[in-house]
């Protein structure tokens, strides 16, 4: 029988780096290709197959270049598309594969397309947009979009209201109208042509829009009208012919889309290569900020479970969006990030890195309000003030989950992602000041840094057939902040059990996995227990073992 070869993304290991805050190389406090062209034999070294670029796309920035203003030029600040068709050649020249994001739900309000849109009714563009006519000055309904205010903006030139899930400066577009379908068409074959290798899109599962006369939800079920409504799928088909034909690799942001659905979406007959789930994030503290870990790996496991074999899944624990998960998961214990990479990189699917992940990069202690970047955090700030809470609390508790957490500048030297002392005390947000410890230039040459862990870890998974395509198995989660799994292929199997715990634990392997052979791959500490009805794990113990 003739084996057949998965897709490349399957065995590979992606790290996604958020370009305003990787590495500067012209010495303006921001991130720009040539400093990500600088770092590409890092990321050889490390092991990271392909990269995933936040958008660089010409933009307003109104939500950090989620507004996209020109779908086919790139923002000045990051350099130009020259310096695009550069890193493209020199990461292929290294064996990395780059794939872009992509918003496809909605434009800026800078957008060519929106400014002769809101112009007048007849102009061509009118319809790529989702408008409402004005009854009585007021919105067509009560709908409340993600930042909380109405999904409706007036817009006096046409005495009409417009459809905004996001900010007013990110008008949604009509994808009932075909010719939105085939500008974007257009645009994605124009980035394949780029030599591109595929996109990571975001808000996918709310590009279909239901009546407006429904009843919006109220609770935690708010938002679920706008995701994953029936209809989407003409629209997911075009798109997913679209990138087959182009050979393009996909990876979906599909909020609204649970575990039992997403082999909808993911797999033979899915739209996409692979999704992201959102489900395992969660809140139990906001001062210090601290998240649920046996939320973390029952959602984790339940999407395992549900895809195993039946579709493909993006494995991360940090993103651009999120606090670092080495402050709300390991409490900056830098055991605790082996434990986490252990965790990362032994599941089934794509694992993804966000930049600095893999040098325990923790969160920001801010020390001011003027520190603060995302404006959420700020409004935030103001709203603890005025409800009487003192400065340093309402400071801390603004930005204990802010998103400016995962945002500050690469720590590749005590100088954070700047050249020197000088140029580092004027970059786009303020840089952590554990970087004069914690740093690409201090632990490479520390075999026991966090780093060298990954580079093994990351090192041995792309050489074991077993981690990268095995199916997964629970064994046990009875243990709080405990889970213990095996991956199972044809010949082998691997065990891994992660203590994700401040405290000894002591756990119970059943009969079946008991007198098979096993040997130690890697722990996050030594000595390594032998294999036992009963295991005793130190604080943050995780391991590995082959038969």
């Amino acid at each position: 029988m003739t084996k057949i070869n998965p897709p490349w993304w399957q065995s590979a290991i992606g790290y996604q780096i958020y370009p305003r805050s990787f590495q500067d190389t012209n010495h303006d406090g921001i991130g720009d290709l040539q400093g990500i062209i600088k770092r590409l034999p890092y990321l050889k070294w490390l092991g990271i197959d392909f990269i995933w670029l936040n958008p660089i796309y010409t933009s307003p920035n109104v939500d950090n270049g989620y507004d996209i203003a020109d779908f086919q030029n790139i923002a000045s600040e990051y350099g130009t598309l020259s310096d695009f068709k550069t890193l493209i050649a020199a990461a292929h020249k290294q064996d990395i594969r780059v794939i872009m994001d992509l918003v496809v739900n909605h434009t800026s309000n800078q957008h060519a397309w929106f400014k002769a849109a809101k112009t007048s009714r007849n102009n061509p563009y009118h319809d790529f947009y989702i408008w409402q006519p004005n009854h009585n000055h007021q919105p067509p309904n009560n709908w409340t979009n993600f930042t909380g205010d109405s999904v409706w903006t007036y817009n006096q030139a046409t005495d009409e209201w417009y459809f905004h899930l996001f900010a007013p400066e990110q008008p949604d577009l009509n994808w009932e109208n075909p010719s939105v379908q085939t500008e974007i068409i257009n645009m994605i074959t124009w980035w394949s042509e780029q030599n591109i290798d595929g996109f990571r899109l975001d808000a996918l599962s709310h590009l279909k829009k239901v009546s407006f006369e429904t009843p919006q939800p109220t609770g935690e079920h708010q938002f679920d009208i706008f995701a994953n409504n029936l209809g989407i799928e003409k629209f997911l088909k075009r798109l997913h012919d679209t990138f087959q034909s182009l050979h393009l690799m996909t990876v979906g942001e599909a909020g609204g889309v649970h575990a039992d659905t997403a082999r909808n979406w993911t797999g033979p007959q899915g739209f996409i290569d692979m999704i992201f789930e959102l489900e395992h994030q969660s809140r139990q503290s906001e001062v210090p900020p601290r998240a649920d870990i046996n939320h973390l790996l029952s959602s984790l496991t339940t999407w395992e479970k549900q895809l195993n074999s039946q579709g493909w899944l993006g494995i991360y624990l940090e993103n651009h969006d999120q606090p670092r998960s080495l402050t709300v998961y390991g409490e900056n214990n830098p055991v605790a990030a082996k434990s986490l990479a252990t965790l990362l990189l032994t599941l089934r699917g794509t694992p993804f890195i966000y930049q600095g992940e893999e040098l325990g990069m923790t969160n920001m202690p801010f020390t001011s309000p003027d520190q603060i970047d995302d404006l959420p955090t700020y409004h935030d700030f103001q709203r603890f003030k005025s409800a009487g809470i003192a400065t340093d609390l309402a400071l801390k508790k603004a930005t204990s989950w802010s998103r400016d957490n995962a945002r500050t500048p690469m720590q590749w030297t005590k100088f954070g992602f700047s050249d020197n002392a000088e140029d580092s005390k004027k970059t786009w947000l303020v840089t952590n000041p554990n970087t004069t410890k914690r740093n690409y230039q201090e632990d490479r040459e520390n075999p026991d840094s966090i780093l060298n862990y990954y580079r093994r870890l990351i090192h041995l998974r792309r050489d074991d057939d077993t981690l990268k395509s095995g199916d997964f198995k629970l064994i046990t989660m009875e243990k709080t902040n405990i889970l213990v799994f095996t991956r199972n292929s044809t010949d082998s199997q691997r065990l891994i059990v992660i203590n994700l715990s401040d405290a000894p634990q002591t756990i119970s392997l059943p009969e079946q996995l008991l007198n098979k052979g096993w040997q130690p791959l890697i722990a996050t500490i030594n000595p390594i227990p032998e294999i036992s009805q009963s295991i005793h794990l130190q604080p943050f113990q995780s391991i590995i073992w082959y038969n």
